[in-house]
C-alpha cells in the first residue's frame, strides 16, 4: 500500500487532499491511501476544515516510511525548492499525481514530483520536469518544457513547442506564444502574455496600472 503524505496544509494542501479523496472514493487509486499532513503546526488550514485528517508532525522531522510518496502541496517556487531538498536528504521519494479529469498525452513526459490539477491538458511531447505544480484548467502545449520546480497558477498556457525554465511561476492566466522561451527564475504576471523570448530572472507584465478610486462623494440627505 502506498502511503500518500502530503507536505504543506495551506490552501493548495487542502485543495489537493480535496482532489486525492475523490480519486480515491471513485477507485482511481487503488492501492494508495492519504496518510496524512506535514506542517509546522497542527494549526494548519488544511487540518481545521478537514474532520479525520491526520497531522504527522513538521516537514523538517519527517522521516520516510519505504511506501512513502510525498506531495508538496506548496504554491511557492522556492517554498518547492526547499521542501524537495529537505525530504531527499532524508531519502524520501516525491509523489507524481495527475487528477482524474486530465488528459495527458501517452507520449508526454511526467517527472517524478508533479502535480496535474483537474481539468487540465499535456499535450503530445510535452516534458514536465520534477517537482512541478500545474494548477487547475492549465493547457501544456506540443512539444512544451517546464523546468523543475517551476508552479503554474490556474488557466495558464504554454503554447506548442514553448519553454519555462527552472523555478518559473506562471500568474493565473498568463500566457507563453508558441516558441518563446523564458530562462531559469522568471515570473510572468497574471494575465499577461509572453511574446518573446526572454533571459533569466526576468518579470514579465503586460497588465495596465491598476487603480482603485473612490466613488465621489455623495451629496449630504
Amino acid at each position: 500500500m502506498t502511503r500518500i503524505v502530503i507536505a504543506g496544509g495551506g490552501g493548495f494542501g487542502l485543495e489537493l487532499y480535496g482532489y486525492l479523496c475523490q480519486d480515491l472514493a471513485s477507485g482511481r487509486l487503488t492501492g494508495h491511501t492519504v496518510a496524512g499532513v506535514l506542517d509546522d503546526g497542527e494549526d494548519c488550514e488544511l487540518l481545521r476544515k478537514t474532520a479525520g485528517a491526520t497531522y504527522l508532525g513538521p516537514i523538517r522531522d519527517y522521516r520516510p516510511h519505504a511506501d512513502d510518496r510525498i506531495a508538496i502541496a506548496v504554491g511557492s517556487v522556492a517554498g518547492r525548492r526547499k521542501i524537495a531538498a529537505m525530504l531527499r536528504e532524508h531519502g524520501a521519494r516525491l509523489f507524481t499525481y495527475t487528477h482524474g479529469s486530465c488528459w495527458i498525452s501517452p507520449t508526454a513526459s511526467l517527472a517524478e514530483g508533479t502535480l496535474v490539477c483537474p481539468n487540465s491538458i499535456v499535450n503530445a511531447g510535452a516534458v514536465i520536469e520534477e517537482n512541478v505544480v500545474v494548477n487547475v484548467f492549465c493547457s501544456v502545449g506540443h512539444g512544451a518544457h517546464i523546468g523543475a520546480n517551476s508552479v503554474l497558477s490556474p488557466y495558464c498556457s504554454l503554447s506548442g513547442d514553448s519553454r519555462l525554465g527552472e523555478g518559473g511561476f506562471m500568474g493565473t492566466r498568463a500566457t507563453l506564444f508558441p516558441k518563446v522561451s523564458m530562462g531559469a527564475g522568471c515570473v510572468v504576471d497574471a494575465h499577461s502574455a509572453v511574446k518573446q523570448s526572454v533571459s533569466d530572472d526576468t518579470t514579465v507584465s503586460t497588465r495596465g496600472q491598476y487603480l482603485v478610486l473612490p466613488h465621489r462623494q455623495r451629496p449630504a440627505p
